[in-house]
């Protein structure tokens, strides 16, 4: 989808936008950048930044398997 290419579609009228999501109390969440297809309508989002600071910063970001065990 960053390459300008929908892969559910192959449709090249991509549309793309950043914005921040908001967790309230005057914290500012992660900041995304979404892309979507304006043929199929697909849409694919990243973080702009790092995962690591996200789960650092965040106590309601877990990572899904943790260093101390195969089970979650």
């Amino acid at each position: 989808m960053r390459s300008g290419r929908c892969p559910k579609c192959e449709g090249q009228k991509i549309a793309t936008t950043k914005y921040a999501q908001y967790l309230g109390a005057g914290v500012s969440g992660p900041t995304f950048r979404l892309f979507a297809c304006a043929d199929c309508r697909y849409t694919e989002q990243y973080l702009e930044e790092p995962v690591e600071q996200r789960v650092k910063v965040l106590d309601s970001w877990r990572w899904l398997k943790d260093e101390k065990g195969p089970f979650r």
